[in-house]
Parts: structure tokens; sequence; C-alpha cells
């Protein structure tokens, strides 16, 4: 990666490299600044197969830190924002972590054990008086390592999953191409820093000598979005599955334009529905592409292009064919290739695959087989778990899981290692942890234990302490034991389904499938279970407010303290919000105000001073705007199919 995107800085070293809420910088200037940190850290003992951590948000100084510690022959370890103290610490103990780029006093560096503690440069400060702006002149190979992410394990710890120099460049060149990337594009920065997804919105970008446009800090709703795709004019947008899903039901719910720059819309980390595509279609002709890929096959594996007014059958979108570099099979338990539209497990090999697992060979020996079908001798397949099909067409249909993994808004979640650590709180003999379909809202976790007495808000308190919040379960029942099949299992027909109002959730963010920005979860429900009523009266705007969780929450009482976040709410769930709230008051709420102040008395209190505009009143330019935009859309396609047009 370094070299190549040496090569498109000496090509164009004045065109926009970044651009954040804080400014822009070229590709001379990000160049530039990423060798001063690349110094400073090779200066500092970074090299080949160590490994820096980067805590840091969206912007221009994520992208600096990252293209320096890939210019100084380290890997880099993203830390997602999200992630509670001792999860930090536990990741940054695996990865061998010894310097970390970030503000000084980050959490979770502190107490580190290991041979050398967590050293922190923090680039605000800059480094030593004079310091040249030269590359380090690193040699990087292809087999080094890039970068280290951790996804969820099944075995109570998550899995640091290593990934090489030559997986990422192929990737970044394999996606530039996809997306038809030049350097006309704009492309959004939407993933969470650390989520995968990143360095597919920013490697292909760079390379291609595009222009990356960081999302805003906070969840925005779709329509602040689209607010800021036009006014960046956006070319090219990759968001989490999910938040299209509810993008679609915005725009049905207040029709409008899609930004007209936009000329493409990647989707993934999660299954694809053609109801969201037919009710995209409803709105624009801008194309899809349906993305599926896990973190040991380098971000992305296969795609799936939609394009015109067609729609595939089934319920689910396919994911396509393999990129460049990747091999795609659909194999029985005897890894034997199975007949067209029969169900199989999906393998991947090629170039696209990670090295394995940091430090775990045995778990790598596992999930990483050898490749009976290769020509390359030692290669390998990468077993994901994945059920699919190979369609006739020669696409790839995904149809569920071998195992219990799942994806909650976009984060891939093994139950196991909740259960595990619901296990480790001194109450809990037993735990069980499954997910739960909620319908359009997607899935829910719900925890069942057998425990002594104990609440619902101290074990979600507990999971919270080393869990990202897309893990802490939104349900907890408690069990006298845990009902079994005559083989021992669980029973789960046995197993009662809370509905969604009746626990508390941890749920402050969808950085597993948005940002990754959390809240401050500052109130606690009480008992999940107990479904008591609140005594205390709510104020006329309190009510409203109420009202509105109540009805998106399915939730029969919502108390001034309750937290949205811990009464079964998260960011997605905000888009709704937003909607009716402004609905409801006549004016537009913005997103980041739900963000910032989660519980009715909060949010009411920064309400009550009657700022913004009414909604759909002469000072709402931007909806006037958004309404004759979508009329004059409207009257260009009927114009279009009286004359025979394609779209």
């Amino acid at each position: 990666m370094p070299q190549l995107f040496e090569e498109r800085v000496r090509a164009s070293p004045d065109a926009v490299a970044v651009v954040d809420r804080d400014g822009c910088v070229t590709y001379a200037g990000l160049d530039a600044a990423a060798d001063r940190l690349a110094g400073v850290l090779v200066e500092r003992g970074a090299g080949a197969e160590s490994v820096v951590a980067v805590n840091l948000p969206r912007g221009r100084e994520l992208v600096t830190a990252v293209l320096a510690v890939l210019k100084s022959g380290a890997a880099y370890l993203p830390l997602d924002p999200a992630l509670p103290v001792e999860g930090r610490r536990y990741q940054l103990e695996a990865a061998g972590v010894a310097l970390l780029i970030g503000p000084e006093g980050c959490a979770g560096v502190k107490g580190v054990e290991g041979a050398n503690a967590v050293e922190v440069v923090d680039p605000a400060v800059g480094g030593p008086a004079g310091r040249s702006a030269q590359s380090p002149a690193v040699a990087v190979a292809p087999g080094d390592l890039a970068y280290v992410i951790f996804t969820s394990g099944s075995t109570g710890r998550p899995k640091p999953v290593a990934v090489t120099h030559g997986s990422l460049a192929n990737h970044a060149v394999a996606v530039g191409a996809a997306f038809a990337l030049t350097a006309a594009d704009r492309v959004l920065q939407f993933a969470a820093p650390g989520f995968d997804v990143f360095g597919e919105e920013v490697f292909p970008t760079l390379l291609a000598g595009a222009r990356v446009v960081v999302a805003p800090d906070s969840v925005p709703s779709p329509a602040e979005l689209e607010e800021h795709l036009c006014r960046e004019r956006v070319t090219v947008a990759n968001v989490p599955t999910p938040y299209w899903d509810q993008w679609v039901r915005d725009l049905d719910a207040e029709p409008r334009e899609v930004p007209e720059a936009l000329r493409l819309l990647v989707v993934g980390s999660d299954t694809g529905h053609t109801r969201t595509l037919a009710g995209w279609r409803r709105h624009t002709p801008v194309p899809v592409v349906n993305a599926y890929g896990l973190t040991e096959t380098t971000i992305t594996a296969t795609l799936q292009a939609f394009t015109g007014e067609s729609i595939p059958e089934g319920e689910t979108l396919p994911i396509g064919r393999p990129v460049a570099g990747a091999r795609a099979y659909v194999l029985d338990a005897d890894l034997e290739p199975v007949a067209a539209d029969t169900r199989g497990e999906l393998y991947v090999g090629g170039a696209v695959l990670a090295r394995g697992y940091l430090g775990q060979p045995g778990l790598t020996a596992d999930r990483f087989v050898p490749d009976p079908f290769g020509k390359t001798p030692g290669g390998r397949l990468y077993r994901t778990g994945d059920l699919v099909v190979l369609r006739a067409d020669g696409a790839l249909a995904f149809v569920g899981r071998a195992d219990d993994q799942v994806k909650i808004r976009g984060r891939r979640v093994e139950p196991a290692e909740i259960s595990a650590a619901l296990c480790t709180h001194p109450a809990v003999r037993q735990a069980y942890v499954r997910a739960v379909d909620d319908g359009a809202d997607g899935k829910r976790l719900v925890a069942y234990v057998v425990a002594a007495e104990v609440e619902s808000s101290q074990l979600r308190a507990h999971l919270a302490m080393s869990l990202p919040t897309a893990m802490v379960p939104a349900s907890y029942v408690v069990l006298d034991e845990l009902p079994l099949t005559a083989n021992g299992k669980i029973d789960h027909r046995a197993l009662p389904v809370p509905t969604a109002g009746d626990a508390t959730s941890g749920d402050a963010t969808a950085g597993d499938a948005t940002s990754g920005d959390a809240t401050s979860g500052d109130t606690t429900a009480g008992d999940a279970n107990s479904g008591a009523p609140q005594a205390v009266a709510l104020t006329g705007l309190e009510e409203q407010i109420a009202a509105v969780w109540r009805e998106v929450l399915q939730v029969g009482q919502v108390g001034p303290d309750d937290s949205f976040f811990e009464i079964g709410g998260h960011s997605l769930l905000l888009v709704q919000v937003q909607r009716k709230l402004s609905g409801a008051l006549g004016r537009r709420v913005p997103g980041v105000a739900l963000f910032a102040h989660p519980t009715v008395r909060k949010l009411a209190a920064h309400l009550r001073d009657g700022s913004g505009p009414a909604v759909g009143a002469p000072g709402d330019e931007r909806a006037d705007e958004r309404r004759s935009g979508y009329a004059r859309l409207q009257q260009r396609r009927a114009a279009r199919r009286s004359a025979g047009g394609a779209r």
C-alpha cells in the first residue's frame, strides 16, 4: 500500500485527498504528514510485524495515522471508539501493542500487562522541531502484516484477524476497478474506525486519486446524510445494509430526490432484501452493489451489481461473484462441490485471504484449511460458515449459517462469546444467548441465565465492561434451569421470547453497522422483567417524546429518566424516532440531539428553547427543496417512460 499510494501522490500531488469538517488536505500534504508521523513511529520502535494501535475519530488525522503506520512497516490496529475499557485492554495485550497513536490519557492504556508498556504518540503534539517530511524508506513486502482487526469469537474471546499488505493491496485495486473509481470521484467515509469497511472506503479511493469525504461524527439520519452528500457532491457511498433499509423507509415516508451526484451505492455487512431494492427503485435509478465478505477475506470477497429496474427473485439479494484475486467454492461436508442450486458451505480462497488469527495457530488451522482445488502449493481456503447456493446464472446467494453466528446491525456476533462473558458474573451459573428476529428492524439478542437473585441492569452493566455495545443483549430472562432436549442440547422451542420492551439494552450505536459513536447512557431502566409503570408524571413535551419512543420501541411505559438506549433502542431506530418526533413537534429534530440527550427529560429540556424551523414551514427551505426536487424527478421519469426510455 505505501508504494501504491506514493505513486498516486507523484501523479496528482495537488489534488484533494481527504475532506472533513475541519477542511481538506491534498495528496502531497497527506503524504508529508504521514511521512513525518512514520518517522516518529520508526524512531520509537515500529517495524515489520509490530502492531501500532490507532485511537482516533474519523477524519484526516485517522487517514494520516493508518498511512503512517503502513509506511513505518508496522501493522495498524484500529480501536473501536465504543469499545469498553476492559475490551480495549484485552485487544492491546492480545495484539502485543507497544505504541498507540491517539490523545494522551487514552482510556484502557494504563494497566496493560506485557514486556512493554503502551507508549502513546499524540499526533496533535507533533514531532520534534525541524523533523523532515521525507519517507522513512522502510521496505514493505506483500507478506508483511498490514493490519489487525478483532472479530467476535465462539471461544469467549474476540479473535485477532491478521491481514497482509498483499491482501490489502489486492483488495484496493480489485474494488477500485469493480466500482470504476476515477480521480473525479468523491467517496463517502462512513464506517467506524474499528470496522474493516473503513479500509474499503479509503484505500481504493486514494489509489484512484479520488477524494475521501468524511461523514459527520455521529450517525446521521438519512435526510442529514443526503444534505452532506449534496454539499460535498459525493459520487460513491458505502453504507451498512440495515442503514440502507432505514433510508428507504425514510424515503417512503417523506418522498424526495436522492442527491443527483450520487452514481453508485454500495451496501453490505448484513443480508440485503429484494424489498429494500424495490423501495430504492421507487425513488432513484442509482445502481446498487451488494458486497459480501468477512474480515478473514479482507473486507469484500464477492460483489453483485443491480442496475436498471429489474428486481431479482426471492426474498434476499444474491451476493454475486468473486472479486479479482478471490475464488469461491460451494462444498459439502467432505469438501466436494455441490450441484447448482444445492445448499453448501462457502469456502473462499485466493489473494484475498488473511494470514490467519494473530498468535492463534490452532484456531487458524481450524478455519483456514488446505485448498484441494488450487494450483499453488500451500494454498488455503477459508471456511466461512455461511451456507449459500450457486444459482444457475453463476451468482452466489446467501441462505443461512452453519453455526450460531449472527449479524446484529452489521456486526458479526458469536452468541457463545456473550454467554461466556455472562458466566463470569458471580451470580450466574449458566447462560445461553440467541438472536430473535424483530422483523423489519432486524435481530436482537436475548440472554437466558440461570442465576441467583440478579437484576438485568446488573448483568448489562457487567457485560458493558468488556463487550462492544452491539453485543450487549437487549433482553434478559432468568430461569431456574436451561431447557434441554433428549440429546442434552438447548431446547430452543422451550425458551420464552420476550417482547422488545421487556428488557434493557446496552446498545448505543451502530458502529458495527455505522459509525461506532457512543452516547452517554447515564440512566438505568431498572429490572428488565418488572414492567412496572413509571410513577413520575410527564410534562406535555416529555409526553410527546415518550409517545414516539413507545411507538418505535413497542413498549408500554417510558419514564422521564429512561434512556432510549437502555430500554431497547439503537441508532438505526433513531431514524424512525427523528422522523416521527419532527412530525409531532412541527420542527426538525437533529439526529445529534437524540444521541447527546438520550433520556426523555434531557431531550425535552434541550428542545424547550424552540430552536429550529418548523417542518414544512417557509423557514424549512431544505424540506421545500426536497419536495420540489422529488416532484421534478417524477416529471422527468414520466417523460422518459413516455419516450420509451430505459429508466
